[in-house]
This record gives C-alpha cells, sequence and structure tokens, in this order.
C-alpha cells in the first residue's frame, strides 16, 4: 500500500510541486514533469528498486531498536536519487535557454 499507492499518489507529487513553488513555476508544469519523470525517467521504479528491499530488510532482519535509524539512512540515499532524476532535464532547460 505505501510504495503503490501513497508514494505515486500522496507524496511524491506534492515534493515536485513545492519545488515548483520555490522556484516560482506554474504548477501544472510541475504536475507534468512528475508524470514525465515517472514515465520517461523510471521514478517510481527506482523508488521501488530502493524502498521495497529496504522495507523487507528492516522488518526482516533490523531489530526493532535500530529500524527508524535504518529507514532514515535508506532515506537519505533516496533523496539524493530523487533529486538526480527530479533535476536532470533543468539542467538542460537551461542549456537550451541560456544558450
Amino acid at each position: 500500500f505505501d510504495g503503490f499507492i501513497n508514494a505515486p499518489l500522496i507524496w511524491l507529487p506534492p515534493a515536485y510541486i513545492a519545488k515548483a513553488l520555490i522556484y516560482n513555476q506554474p504548477k501544472r508544469e510541475a504536475l507534468q514533469k512528475y508524470v514525465t519523470d515517472v514515465k520517461e525517467n523510471g521514478l517510481l521504479k527506482k523508488y521501488w528498486s530502493l524502498w521495497l528491499p529496504a522495507s523487507l530488510t528492516n522488518f526482516l532482519f533490523v531489530p526493532a531498536h535500530f529500524r527508524v535509524a535504518f529507514v532514515a539512512g535508506v532515506s537519505f540515499f533516496w533523496m539524493i536519487m530523487l533529486s538526480i532524476v527530479a533535476n536532470n532535464n533543468d539542467e538542460e532547460e537551461v542549456v537550451v535557454e541560456g544558450g
């Protein structure tokens, strides 16, 4: 439920909208960027390839008192991966606009 409903519908789109608000970009453009990243850049495949094994590992092998720290560590790497995917086309747009 978490990886197949919450992430694609509730958590990831607001991240793109927040970025658009910070950089004064239209929200519609942010949602189009999200859809593009899902369809063309494999955002959800990357999400699932990280979080499904991490969740399985966390609940099967990590002691209860280390689970929060484990998820925080995985989240750190997820934020790096999300940043790379979400900003992948932004650099190309800047070069085209500036050039």
